[in-house]
């Protein structure tokens, strides 16, 4: 296997492992400033999710925007109430959900099913039997892991065949959604789903620089969660080692997302040659911004 493919395992299993020890956090509380709509989109306040983002509204470089309440990115579905559901089949017509979490991940922490709402299994990355049963387990792989392992996670989230696979199925589902909306998601919705929004937005014509600060939102949707996470795992832990790559994993940042383009232009020379790798053709481009776009 891949050294790449192995750091994203650990990365994505550790976070599960950690995730169901230290238990589910409410959402964020409410901004003082609303946030630039051009930009992030539309933050969705959920008591069961933290990192939830209609990218409606986000602009693209010759003026359209993303159509409202047609693509969703989130964290993981695992703690919607009655009100979290009706918020998202009434107000925001979600039809589609695609989740990009391992078998493991969907085993231990099962999404909410939803009446009427369409689930799709679509990892990618592979199942491992990585994370031990403990908190003492993880902290001891975070011990010895490689402070490039995000970086490294990011590269194959672009270039191994089941991440290729993964994206290309979610693109076909994006094309089949004729209405309502879809909503796509991992475990912390910033890693393998922060490269299926910047994937789509490519495909939107959303500028780089537009796209890099939409994928650093999360640091900023997840960080209650992630104040509480990382301070559970300073009481299981004094190895300096694993707290900075508890905090690493934890964190979004542009060297992350940096490395998965390059990876993208090394292998396939552009990012919109990795689309059309991905089934989105030219035609098949102006298909999606004929149906998630507006002037």
């Amino acid at each position: 296997m891949k050294r790449s493919m192995k750091s994203g395992i650990v990365v994505v299993l550790g976070t599960m492992l950690f995730t169901t020890f230290s238990g589910s956090v409410v959402a964020n509380a409410k901004t003082t400033k609303p946030a630039n709509k051009a930009i992030y989109g539309t933050y969705i306040p959920l008591k069961g999710a933290s990192n939830v983002q209609d990218l409606g509204g986000i602009k693209t470089t010759n003026g359209s925007v993303v159509k409202a309440h047609r693509i969703i990115r989130s964290n993981k579905m695992i703690g919607y109430t009655k009100h979290d559901v009706k918020v998202m089949t009434k107000a925001y017509k979600l039809k589609t959900v695609v989740d990009f979490r391992t078998n493991s991940e969907i085993k231990s922490t099962p999404d909410v099913k939803i009446a009427g709402v369409k689930y799709i299994k679509d990892g990618v990355v592979k199942d491992s039997n990585f994370g031990g049963n403990t908190q003492a387990d993880f902290a001891k792989q975070l011990a010895v892991m490689s402070p490039k392992h995000m970086p490294e996670f990011y590269q194959g989230l672009v270039s191994d065949k089941i991440s290729v696979k993964g994206y290309k199925l979610f693109f076909k589902q994006l094309l089949n959604q004729k209405k309502g909306s879809t909503l796509f998601h991992c475990t912390d919705g910033k890693d393998r789903t922060g490269i299926g929004a910047m994937l789509f937005l490519s495909a939107m014509g959303v500028s780089k620089k537009t796209i890099m600060r939409e994928y650093l939102r999360s640091n900023h949707n997840l960080a209650k969660d992630n104040a509480i996470a990382i301070s559970a795992m300073d009481k299981v832990t004094t190895n300096k080692a694993a707290r900075a790559n508890f905090r690493r994993l934890k964190a979004v940042k542009k060297e992350y997302l940096n490395a998965a383009y390059k990876k993208i232009n090394q292998k396939y020379g552009s990012t919109n040659n990795f689309l059309k790798k991905l089934g989105v053709t030219a035609h098949k481009k102006a298909q999606l911004r004929s149906m998630y776009l507006v002037k």
